[in-house]
């Protein structure tokens, strides 16, 4: 699991008092009760330094964000071409909505480094990234079935990377045929060559309408990856349904609905429109960043997918996302959640049906954190790092409050020490870490065949790929 020695403690004892709390892995659905915080972590009571009076809010631990595209290899370019926000405003934003962790979902082997230097750049929230992995350096493997090479392999590249876990982001092998000929590798054959590889980290898949055809006992092996942008059509639909009832673990993919996005760019492999970038990172493809003029068309399945996950809450593996900011900016959040949470916002989809402030904490806290193996995160208990988000609202609270005031919570704690105050931020920086998983291998040399064949497709050796821990500022221990 991801797990991290800490390099600071933070001594001021402090008291959260009668707070509304909300936490689903204790099982804590508006309980009135006091939080207690020290040496940044939630402790036994003790007599506090501080107290924060919380009569009448919500307490909730700080949020996790399981998948935003706030490093991947070209967002400064998109900075200039699309208006995307500088790395001050990303850490500053997070921590206005009450979120103190944010995964990078898209760090392949070539950029690493890249994606690692953005990160530490980002102020007040935590961070970590997952490594996309290229089905061409290990296709051998896959056509001959030689899985124990493979297991063997893939740690050793996520120490390399300093990831917390493998994203595929096409489960398929595709040749060009420019002068040689080879039979490419259909999804079935990958899907059931990483089928059961492993329980933690646990692969991610991006999600594409036709991966939804397969077959949906294959499909909930693995975490879906914004599975909202794979529904095109019905078909599609109850698939993705089928792979939550069947304990499937999926991030949502919500399009926004509201046309007045602040950024309207989609990242992936076809341009959305004529205005784009091309980014050659590693993959089978260039990556592209594009223009959306309008993305409605695409909002109808995606927000009733999320309405009727409701029914499968129960099985811990829903998380919140958008693709941000494919699907809408990271900032639009509190607008998404006042939609889930007021059913009179909604004219159509489900006016029957709205989310609790339980359930959006398991969105977006609880359940991130299980898919993370963040296990010090996402919750209240005693032990747990102090991520603490107070908002000014409860659960009677109007569509138009509720969007305000989960844009910008009463307070937050990170790590124990105060951001926001009194809904004001209290200092621009604070201490940060970098989680990532740590295999159970002793670090280097990185010797395997696989790993060697690796290197020489990239001509480098393996200490050339690997990111440097000036990036993350603690060293990471299984």
């Amino acid at each position: 699991m991801a797990i991290i020695i800490e390099s600071f403690k933070i001594e001021m004892a402090i008291q959260i008092s009668n707070g509304t709390v909300y936490d689903p892995k204790n099982g804590l659905e508006g309980e009135k009760m006091d939080i207690f915080v020290c040496g940044g972590k939630i402790v036994d009571e003790i007599k506090p330094d501080e107290i924060i009076d919380a009569t009448g809010k919500t307490v909730m631990a700080g949020g996790i964000d399981v998948h935003s595209h706030v490093a991947t290899y070209g967002l400064n370019l998109a900075r200039f071409t699309f208006g995307f926000p500088t790395v001050g405003e990303i850490g500053h934003t997070y921590a206005k909505m009450g979120y103190t962790h944010v995964n990078e979902p898209l760090m392949t082997l070539n950029t690493a480094s890249y994606v690692h230097h953005e990160l530490s750049s980002i102020p007040l929230v935590d961070t970590s990234a997952l490594l996309v992995l290229s089905l061409y350096d290990i296709d051998k493997e896959i056509r001959e079935g030689a899985k124990a090479s493979v297991k063997s392999a893939l740690p050793l590249l996520l120490d390399l990377t300093k990831a917390i876990g493998i994203k595929i982001y096409d489960i398929r092998v595709k040749y060009a045929k420019k002068g040689f000929f080879y039979r490419g590798i259909d999804v079935t054959k990958c899907l059931k060559f990483f089928r059961d590889m492993y329980k933690e980290p646990k692969i991610l898949l991006r999600a594409y309408p036709e991966l939804l055809d397969e077959d949906t006992d294959l499909l909930r092996g693995f975490c879906m990856a914004h599975i909202g942008s794979g529904i095109d059509n019905d078909t599609r639909y109850e698939a993705a349904i089928a792979i939550l009832k069947k304990g499937g673990a999926v991030d949502l993919g919500i399009v926004s609905p509201y046309p007045d996005e602040a950024v309207n760019m989609q990242i992936g492999y076809a341009a959305a429109s004529e205005t784009f970038m091309s980014m050659d990172i590693g993959l089978e493809q260039p990556l592209i960043f594009s223009a959306v003029n309008d993305k409605r068309e695409g909002y109808i399945k995606s927000l009733r997918f999320a309405l009727d996950a409701l029914e499968c809450l129960q099985s811990s593996n829903i998380s919140f996302s958008t693709d941000s900011p494919s699907g809408c900016l990271f900032s639009s959040y509190p607008k998404l959640f006042a939609w889930l949470l007021s059913r009179r916002n909604r004219k159509e989809l489900r006016s029957d049906t709205e989310y609790s402030i339980y359930e959006l904490a398991k969105i977006t806290r609880t359940n991130p954190a299980r898919q993370l193996g963040l296990e010090n995160k996402g919750h209240l208990g005693i032990g747990a790092d102090a991520d603490i988000a107070i908002y000014d609202m409860a659960e009677n609270t109007d569509g138009r409050a509720l969007e305000k005031r989960l844009g910008n919570c009463s307070f937050l704690l990170k790590g124990g020490e105060v951001i926001i105050r009194e809904g004001k931020l209290n200092r621009a920086r604070a201490k940060k870490k970098t989680f990532y998983f740590v295999p159970e291998v002793k670090r280097g040399p990185y010797k395997s065949e696989l790993m060697e064949g690796i290197c020489n497709r990239r001509s480098f050796r393996a200490e050339h790929l690997s990111v440097d821990e000036c990036f993350l500022g603690c060293e990471g221990v299984w």
